[in-house]
């Protein structure tokens, strides 16, 4: 077992990454399927580190990763233990769906690169009403399979991309099997924050949990209640965000804003993303199409499809248009990480 996971597992509220950025893909290549940039991969990772970030996690869907074959999962993190960030905690996500053999091959690799976390969601091969009986089942296998190469547990709800939610009740069943007890972490990417992330923390059977929110609008009211949810008053809510891959020093400013307490200031701050965020949003009970910002920060376009210049001019629309200069500030330097994206000038001119 590696030393951070050995951390992680003995606490995981005092020892889980603050926050992880679920990253994107970096694309080249043309239809009707692209191919990983791995060259790109490494180098955005290094400058994610170099930002300040301390975690990312690969293969979510930010980085459209439930569309990826097994072997190009497994090029992905390959690649990814291959960039010079060793402040940077690499996670994956693995399904469910792959069966045993493909993910035994993963779980093998991940160990292998010393990746102390690996996340599982409820696979896409459930019925759409499925009990919580049904999912316990379903996540079972990963859960030990994991436990037993020595890497810690994190458990995901994202029903936009599996169909089937992961509620609270399913997670606590969990914790009871054979590797329940190194489950670590449950990041919840859910449009109702009462009947999901609050239903977590709420929950005494998940109390030693990080709780982690990916619905990044509800991230300000997460980080106020996660202290008020532990019995020492520590925080207890984190972050995966897919937004903070393409908002990086906006988010590290978001969070040091909840370390003071400013609630007030995190919550502008939170408006600036969100505008941002329902920028790449046809449909308001859907997550954003965070693509979109792949593109502008010269990553390169999805891995199956394309869009429309005036999705992103919608973007670059909205960013030119927030009321705070501060904000406006760090956002566009985070989206122009790579410093020779396509839109390299255009964003430079808002934070130089």
């Amino acid at each position: 077992m590696n030393d951070l996971a050995q951390k992680i597992l003995e606490n995981p509220i005092d020892n889980y990454p603050a926050a992880t950025v679920a990253c994107f893909d970096p694309t080249c290549g043309d239809l009707p399927r692209r191919k990983l940039d791995e060259k790109r991969l490494v180098s955005y990772l290094e400058k994610l580190a170099a930002a300040g970030a301390e975690a990312v996690l690969l293969a979510a869907s930010t980085g459209h990763g439930h569309l990826r074959t097994v072997e190009e999962l497994e090029r992905w993190f390959e690649v990814a233990a291959q960039a010079n960030a060793p402040s940077l905690v690499r996670m994956a996500l693995l399904r469910p769906e792959d069966g045993e053999e493909a993910n035994r091959k993963l779980v093998a690799l991940l160990r292998e690169h010393a990746y102390p976390v690996v996340f599982i969601r409820p696979g896409t091969n459930l019925p759409a009403h499925a009990t919580d009986a049904q999912i316990v089942e379903n996540m079972r296998p990963l859960v030990e399979m994991i436990a037993e190469a020595g890497m810690a547990v994190g458990v995901y709800s994202i029903p936009d991309v599996s169909g089937v939610k992961l509620p609270a009740t399913a997670t606590e069943k969990l914790l009871d099997l054979p590797g329940g007890d190194k489950i670590v972490a449950a990041k919840i990417t859910e449009a109702d924050y009462l009947t999901s992330t609050r239903e977590y923390l709420l929950s005494p059977r998940l109390a030693k949990l990080k709780i982690v929110q990916g619905w990044d609008p509800h991230l300000a009211q997460a980080l106020s209640e996660g202290p008020r949810s532990n019995i020492e008053n520590k925080q207890r809510v984190g972050v995966t965000s897919g937004p903070m891959s393409f908002a990086v020093y906006q988010y590290l400013y978001m969070l040091e804003a909840a370390k003071e307490h400013d609630w007030n200031e995190l919550a502008l701050a939170q408006k600036a993303v969100t505008a941002l965020f329902e920028a790449m949003q046809d449909d308001p009970t859907k997550f954003a199409d965070l693509q979109r910002a792949k593109f502008i920060m010269g990553l390169g376009l999805p891995l199956t499809g394309s869009f429309e210049t005036e999705q992103v001019e919608k973007v670059l629309t909205a960013l030119e248009h927030l009321p705070r200069k501060s904000d406006q500030k760090r956002l566009a330097k985070s989206l122009d990480l790579m410093g020779d994206g396509p839109y390299h000038d255009r964003l430079a001119a808002l934070y130089a």
